[in-house]
């Protein structure tokens, strides 16, 4: 989890990255000047609303940023092999999918079962 001085640090470094000024995020999301440089400064802001308007300013997933800001549990590591397996399983039609699903849920089950 980041805290929020990580979530300010994290938004500078995009706004960097991306080449954009405070007042650049501020006309993209709607946000006044003074609420974006109190979210930058860390002193207030990351609430829902305010963060769902920077990204989408953004164009990013408001959930990428409410985990960064802390306010979602961290999401789950996804590896090389967890990569293949997504990407076949979407592949598959929506009934294949559920039938996918519930194979790993009765598995999981049974693994827990075992313990």
């Amino acid at each position: 989890m980041f805290s929020m001085d990580n979530f300010s640090s994290w938004l500078v470094q995009e706004l960097e990255e991306r080449g954009l000024s405070q007042s650049d995020l501020s006309r993209m999301s709607g946000l006044s000047r003074g609420t974006v440089n109190n979210i930058v400064s860390g002193t207030r802001g990351r609430g829902p609303e305010s963060l769902s308007a920077i990204a989408r300013a953004l164009k990013l997933p408001p959930e990428k940023l409410y985990r960064v800001a802390g306010l979602l549990p961290s999401a789950v590591k996804v590896d090389e092999e967890m990569e293949q397996i997504l990407h076949e399983i979407a592949k598959l039609n929506k009934a294949d999918q559920r039938e996918v699903l519930a194979y790993i849920r009765m598995k999981r089950n049974l693994r827990e079962k075992e313990k």
